[in-house]
This record gives structure tokens, C-alpha cells and sequence, in this order.
């Protein structure tokens, strides 16, 4: 089982402490969930995972090695953030293509994106754009992706149909993070969780998650 892991991560802008000490386990076929709060430090950690983002301190390690910026080490992880990354000019099909996801298979999960391979990012309307490099990421084939608000600015039946693409593609053993304002997707969708809070980390339930009532916002 490939595992990636980030722990002793300390980071501060200014004067102000955003992460000390936190701690992130990844597996693969498993997907994992980030909970917090808005502004306490989640799309931070993802960065700093993914290598775009170096903090005072970290250790980045995949199956026990120690790695700097994992970003540029082939076919190990993907990460989508959460403003538009992908060039509008891009033809959808060429954008399928730099992932090494072929158009079919989008077409097998969204059919009615068949035809409009040739179609340019730009003419889709925001949440069309949204589809497409979301699939992207979450299908191209590296051990695990990195997923800040995939659900966001998506209809509640493209939400069901992305959640069923994350679930089979996990099951390939490809391994997840996902952080969502949609609390309840993120509920139901992940097999381990992480709570953010207090520039940290900490390993949850379901039901620690659901007895702290953050789902409900009653905290």
C-alpha cells in the first residue's frame, strides 16, 4: 500500500502562527477528509503536500522517503486548487489529454460533454469549467490527488456523479484528500478524517466529527 505522509509542519505569515505540529496520513484507495474551519490554514497544507508552498518546517515522505518537492516526482500526485488554473483558450479534449485521461472517460461519466472535445474551456459556462479539470485531476493516473472544493459551483447531480468517480477511482487504490465547504459530502464520501483546528491537526470519527456538531455549524 503506497502511503504519504506530512507531519511537523509549522508555517506563519507574519506574525501570525497558521500551522504547528500538523499531522497528514495518505493511503492509497483510501479517501481521506480535511475539516476546518474557513482561513484556518487547510488549502495551506495542501500546498505544502503538494510542494508549492514551504513553510519554516516539514517532512514530506512517500513509502518512508523524504521528499522536497513532491510535485515533481512522476506519476505521484495531483492537486486541484480552488480558482481556475487551466487556460480558457485549452480545447477540452487537449486538456483531458495533458492529464493522460482519455476523453471517453469522461464521456462515460459526463455524456454530455460527447461531441465537444473541440469545444474551448472558455465558451463552458463556470461550472461546465469546473467538471472538466476536476475529472481531470481526480482520473489522471498518479497515486494520489490533492482535491480543495471540488464540489463547489457544481450542480447536486454532478456532485453524485463526481462522488461516484472519486469512489471507483479509490477503489483502483488511488489515494485522496479532499477539504469541502459542503460538509456533508465530505461526511459521507471519506473513510478517515482530520480535523483542523488550533494551527493542528487530529485524527477523528465520523461520529467524534457528528458529536462536535461542526456539520450542523452549532460549534
Amino acid at each position: 500500500m503506497n502511503i504519504l505522509e506530512a507531519d511537523s509542519i509549522a508555517l506563519s505569515f507574519q506574525s501570525r502562527n497558521i500551522l504547528s505540529g500538523a499531522y497528514i496520513k495518505l493511503e492509497g484507495g483510501k479517501i481521506t477528509g480535511l475539516i476546518g474551519r474557513n482561513g484556518y490554514g487547510k488549502s495551506c497544507l495542501m500546498k505544502i503536500i503538494y510542494g508549492t508552498l514551504e513553510p519554516a518546517f516539514k517532512s514530506v515522505r512517500y513509502n518512508g522517503k523524504h521528499l522536497v518537492k513532491p510535485y515533481l516526482k512522476k506519476g505521484l500526485l495531483q492537486y486541484l486548487p480552488q480558482f481556475d488554473f487551466v487556460p480558457r483558450h485549452l480545447r477540452l479534449e487537449a486538456i483531458l489529454h495533458m492529464y493522460d485521461v482519455p476523453y471517453t472517460a469522461l464521456t462515460s461519466y459526463f455524456p454530455e460533454f460527447a461531441h465537444r472535445g473541440k469545444e474551448r474551456l472558455g465558451n463552458l459556462s463556470g461550472g461546465q469549467a469546473r467538471i472538466i479539470t476536476t475529472f481531470a485531476l481526480i482520473a489522471a493516473p498518479v497515486k494520489f490527488a490533492l482535491l480543495d472544493e471540488p464540489f463547489t459551483h457544481l450542480m447536486p447531480v454532478h456532485i453524485e456523479v463526481m462522488r461516484s468517480l472519486i469512489q471507483d477511482t479509490a477503489a483502483k487504490h488511488k489515494g485522496f484528500l479532499i477539504t469541502d465547504h459542503l460538509y456533508d459530502h465530505i461526511l459521507e464520501l471519506c473513510d478517515v478524517y482530520y480535523y483542523l483546528d488550533q494551527q493542528t491537526t487530529r485524527a477523528l470519527t465520523r461520529e467524534q466529527l457528528q458529536e462536535k456538531a461542526y456539520f450542523t455549524r452549532k460549534e
